[in-house]
């Protein structure tokens, strides 16, 4: 019987090895299918290291853009500005001749020149003004608004200087009546001039 038990134990200790092994068995088929996943998981580590250049990349590149398009827009608001006052500039050359005259009664196919010229010779002392102050353009500013009966402004470009500055000059003899000359401004420089 001896035997026997002896067999018994052994088989016993078969089955336990057996058992073990087979314990072990899953374990390292737990362990590939770790390792697998691993396989995977670095896999997707490695795209996602790649999507970081790259996007680390894009934005550099971005960032460059952007610096190149921040400093065309400093040179374009720069270009501007140096336009602007250019354009500034040939307005208060070209209005250099003019005169505003405010007040002057205002009716429906008016002639402004012969109006001015009237007024130099009637209110303002200037003998032969028609024939002595040339004046190249005249019109009123602005459209006439329904409801207001205010007149609106005329400008004139005297064909010379001197003879803008004679009229400005003696607008003195206006005074008592509602009629007033001032001088004709670019809206930027006008306002800056109100300012001051």
């Amino acid at each position: 019987m001896q035997l026997n038990e002896k067999e018994e134990e052994t088989r016993i200790e078969m089955k336990e090895i057996y058992d073990m092994f087979k314990t072990v068995m899953k374990k390292l088929e737990k362990l590939d299918n770790i390792e697998a996943d691993m396989k995977e998981f670095r896999k997707s580590l490695d795209y996602a290291h790649e999507e970081i250049a790259d996007l680390k990349n894009a934005n550099k590149t971005m960032k460059a853009d952007q610096a190149k398009a921040a400093e065309r827009i400093v040179k374009l608001e720069r270009d501007n500005n140096t336009l602007r006052d250019k354009v500034i500039d040939i307005q208060a050359r070209s209005m250099r001749d003019n005169l505003l005259f405010f007040n002057m009664p205002e009716s429906e196919g008016e002639n402004t020149t012969e109006m001015i010229h009237h007024l130099l010779e009637s209110k303002m002392d200037f003998e032969d003004a028609r024939n002595k102050v040339k004046i190249d353009r005249s019109h009123r500013i602005g459209k006439k608004r329904a409801g207001n009966n205010r007149p609106r402004p005329i400008v004139v470009k005297f064909n010379y200087h001197q003879d803008r500055e004679f009229v400005r000059i003696n607008a003195k003899k206006l005074k008592g009546t509602k009629i007033g000359i001032s001088e004709q401004f670019p809206e930027q420089i006008e306002s800056i001039r109100i300012q001051n």
